[in-house]
């Protein structure tokens, strides 16, 4: 039951202003926040770096890049497909503890909320992280560029590293992948307990 409610989250939690809109912590296009056209002129290595740089003492954001078209392609159609899925998170002192997020895709945006959250306040749940994809260098750069916005702050940068690439690994991963689709798709043959408790699978 809990699976098929997760199913029907669309977050709503951050309003602007009496339009209750729901509004994201980071520009959605790639030309708000860096001048594309110097960019491209630059070597892929270059872009990397810069992107990083850009980011590197800004708190609150952990920046990344998706290499290769084909990824950010087979990325796309799965998310489409499954758009949710659940991530464990580790206590940061070892104690064998660990907090689950729940992530879900909307086109090149991942929301990601807990589940304790989820559970209580429903589709009023509050995104702790946001991921987005910027494909405008794609095509000539053969890259994606992926900013991870941290909206809560007992969350640190290495946790958005880690569901970063959780997310990545799962979905572009036909092991990881399957298990996206039977959360998706085939909830009740989708052990929760052992997905959770599998060290492996931690964040």
């Amino acid at each position: 039951a809990m699976l098929r409610r997760m199913a029907r989250w669309t977050p709503c939690a951050r309003k602007m202003g009496k339009r209750g809109v729901f509004t994201y912590p980071t520009p959605r296009k790639l030309d708000e926040l860096v001048k594309v056209p110097i960019l491209l002129l630059e070597e892929g290595e270059r872009i990397r770096e810069i992107w990083r740089d850009y980011h590197s003492d800004k708190n609150g954001i952990y920046a990344g890049v998706l290499e290769g078209r084909r990824k950010f392609e087979v990325l796309m159609q799965r998310t489409k497909k499954s758009p949710i899925f659940i991530h464990p998170v580790a206590s940061i002192d070892n104690s064998g503890e660990y907090s689950v997020l729940l992530s879900q895709f909307q086109g090149k945006h991942c929301l990601i909320t807990s589940v304790e959250d989820f559970q209580d306040k429903k589709e009023n749940a509050e995104p702790h992280l946001v991921v987005t994809f910027y494909d405008e260098l794609l095509h000539e750069k053969d890259l994606t560029l992926v900013r991870t916005d941290i909206c809560n702050p007992a969350l640190t940068k290495d946790v958005a590293r880690n569901v970063n690439k959780s997310i990545i690994k799962n979905y572009l991963t036909s092991t990881g992948y399957d298990k996206i689709v039977s959360f998706n798709h085939d909830p009740k043959n989708f052990d929760v307990d052992a997905y959770l408790s599998d060290t492996n699978n931690h964040c």
